[in-house]
């Protein structure tokens, strides 16, 4: 730009000189005037033609980056046509399950198929949970009485109920009212009294093999929160149940006590493994002391064998000497000393 007001100045200058030529007394220019002025106007010349090719270059430059700039508004305007047709499809399948859900909602109504939902939903926390030995589904007792399930900790048995009473609840749910809310809760309460006296009665059975309690399985998180907020003739419902020797637990509760019997077994296991060690090490420990008699009874052997070896060697020694001396004797005696031969004639 500053080169352009530039060549536009020397433009408006050449225009004045022109002017005022003009307006002078016409005179005739020198040969060195003329040259100067054919020069300084080859020079703007050639200015004005490098100006104009930089700003052909700038204007194909702005070109370009508008020509980018708009492709990618392009292809970000399809990622968004995109995204919100993704957006749409999940919504509509957002919608068709909230339409299953409720079907599935409309045929779990029937007691007994909520009754098998939640003996499902129970067997599979205990699978995830517990090992195998651990726990059994439908234990039978010798009454005849079946308990959903029952976990096994200690050489005894902990009987879990799944089934729950739970049409008053869902009346509490649907009341539009505060006097029909009321009303449900008074009915839901009275429905986990009755529940937990049939657990109490049923699976707290001592003689064959059970704990002094069993678990109330509370399907969900809300209804276990309403057991422990509402009453039965102004008494809470969890001091009922636990007065009846019965524990009643929701998903999460379940959760953290088959924890702590996993732990327990855990620990029961770790006993065991303790019990087979010590024996290991009693018998060890017999098989040392046997060892070490027979090491003991061995040392007297070889201690024996010494004191043989050493007598032995003495009396060799022995021997030795009197063999020295003997020789000894033969080297001091002298040929001289030796009697005379005798000369046998002819």
């Amino acid at each position: 730009m500053e080169t352009l007001f530039a060549a536009a100045a020397a433009i408006g200058v050449v225009l004045i000189l022109l002017l005022g030529l003009r307006r002078a007394p016409v005179k005739s220019p020198s040969s060195d005037e003329l040259a100067g002025l054919r020069a300084e106007l080859r020079s703007l010349s050639e200015r004005m033609a490098a100006d104009a090719a930089g700003m052909s270059a700038r204007l194909e430059g702005i070109d370009s980056r508008m020509v980018q700039t708009q492709a990618t508004s392009t292809e970000l305007a399809q990622g968004i046509f995109d995204s919100l047709g993704d957006v749409r499809r999940a919504t509509q399948s957002v919608a068709e399950q909230a339409r299953e859900f409720t079907s599935l909602q409309d045929l779990l109504k029937p007691p007994k198929a909520r009754g098998g939902l939640g003996e499902a939903l129970l067997e599979e926390l205990l699978r995830q949970v517990l090992p195998p030995q651990a726990y059994e589904m439908q234990h039978r007792f010798e009454t005849g009485t079946i308990v959903d399930a029952v976990v096994r900790a200690g050489g005894r048995l902990v009987c879990i109920d799944s089934k729950f009473p739970l049409a008053n609840y869902r009346r509490m749910c649907d009341a539009h009212s505060d006097v029909e809310r009321l009303d449900a809760e008074r009915a839901f309460a009275a429905d986990v009294d009755k529940h937990i006296k049939d657990v109490a009665g049923r699976y707290v059975v001592p003689d064959e093999g059970t704990f002094e309690f069993a678990v109330m399985y509370v399907p969900a998180e809300g209804v276990y929160a309403e057991i422990l907020r509402l009453a039965h003739r102004k008494q809470p419902l969890f001091e009922i149940a636990l007065a009846a020797r019965i524990v009643p637990m929701s998903p999460l509760t379940l959760y953290g006590y088959l924890q702590t019997v996993l732990y327990g077994l855990r620990c029961l296991r770790i006993e065991e493994g303790a019990r087979d060690i010590l024996d290991f090490c009693g018998r060890l420990q017999n098989d040392v002391e046997r060892f070490a008699s027979e090491y003991e009874t061995l040392g007297g052997h070889i201690s024996r064998t010494q004191s043989k070896y050493e007598e032995g060697r003495r009396r060799l020694d022995r021997f030795r000497t009197k063999l020295e001396r003997v020789a000894d004797f033969e080297d001091e005696v002298d040929d001289d000393d030796r009697p005379p031969l005798e000369v046998v004639a002819d």
